[in-house]
């Protein structure tokens, strides 16, 4: 055997879909994240460096996983990390993933600062898998991440203001991205912006501008990647599906209406967004003005956001569906790689890179 038994190919998109697939995250929802039409060719479309991996039995693919390495900011510097993402054991399957200590090798790179994984907060078996240090490799619980799912109806409070609120425009994109890296270097794990393209179906005029003058003070994109990866709820269960029965109601109260079963869901998230200096001001008027945006194509759109974000306590009084998911450290002790520590009160989840 060799280290590139597990690295999969253009050929494996189908059954790495498959797995995908396979069974969906328990809870009042029941949800599966998912990458159609093609699951390879979805993870090359990531930015950064994408490597994909698939375990067999015999014949039969039972197991799959990604490593997404990307230039970030930590501590003002830049330097890579590695999302290990989509690790998946086929349901049908009642053997082991196959996964071994030749893969665990591979995912660890020299050029590598920074190693984290996500888990749906309602999956406790694999938090419990996870929590468990082993030989080689160690998994420490770093802090939770909230998804919101909001309608372009919320009502939010906002101060009067006599800043300029528009859609950027093509020759926006170099002050927006000085804007974006200048802010995201104050930020660990912030994605170091080289370009907008690097970034798949995002364009400089799906950003919208918050300026005072002819300066920047916030910015965000509606980023819409429904076309490679997307979330299906399978079926909904307990209040939630009592809640898909009242949707009439719910809407006037400002939720969005649940959309069907075995559906992708259609929605923007609201992604990169930055406040100059963090300002909770600026937040709440750039929020509740690209409402009036969303709401002329989209029945909802999503936010990301970690526990000790600043922005953290403003949508959690915001009417929303949201879902809890775990970020999790990874180090490999055999290696005696030194790892990058980030400051994890002031670290930037970028909620459509994971």
């Amino acid at each position: 055997m060799n280290e590139s038994k597990y690295a999969a190919s253009a050929s494996d998109g189908k059954e790495i879909l498959r797995i995908l697939e396979s069974s969906a995250a328990k809870g009042n929802i029941e949800l599966i994240y998912t990458r159609r039409p093609d699951a390879y060719e979805s993870y090359r479309k990531e930015s950064g460096e994408a490597r994909v991996f698939l375990s067999r039995d015999g014949e039969r693919a039972v197991g799959t996983c990604a490593e997404i390495v990307r230039e970030v900011y930590i501590g003002g510097e830049e330097r890579k990390s590695a999302y290990i993402c989509g690790l998946k054991k086929d349901a049908d399957y009642e053997g082991g993933v196959g996964f071994g200590v030749r893969l665990i090798r591979d995912l660890c790179r020299e050029d590598i600062d920074f190693y984290y994984c996500s888990v749906v907060a309602d999956n406790d078996r694999a938090q419990k898998t996870f929590e468990k240090s082993r030989r080689m490799i160690s998994i420490r619980p770093m802090l939770t991440y909230k998804t919101y799912i909001f309608s372009p109806k919320i009502r939010i409070k906002a101060p009067r203001h006599s800043l300029n609120f528009r859609r950027a425009e093509e020759n926006d994109r170099e002050r927006l991205t000085d804007f974006l890296n200048t802010e995201g270097r104050r930020r660990d794990l912030f994605p170091v912006i080289r370009s907008l393209d690097g970034f798949c179906d995002l364009r400089a005029e799906d950003f919208y501008l918050l300026l005072d003058g002819d300066r920047i003070v916030a910015a965000a994109a509606l980023w819409n990647q429904t076309a490679y990866k997307q979330y299906v709820v399978k079926r909904y269960r307990g209040p939630m599906k009592l809640a898909r029965l009242a949707n009439p109601l719910l809407s006037v109260l400002g939720y969005i209406n649940l959309p069907k079963e075995n559906a992708p869901l259609d929605f923007p998230m609201l992604s990169f967004f930055i406040t100059q200096n963090d300002s909770e001001e600026y937040y709440r008027i750039f929020l509740h003005e690209i409402k009036r945006e969303i709401a002329k194509k989209y029945g909802m759109f999503v936010i990301g956001l970690h526990e000790g974000h600043f922005a953290f306590p403003i949508l959690e009084k915001l009417p929303s569906v949201s879902f809890e998911t775990k970020l999790y450290a990874i180090g490999f002790p055999w290696s005696g790689q030194k790892i990058r520590q980030p400051d994890l009160k002031k670290v930037f989840f970028e909620c459509g890179l994971l």
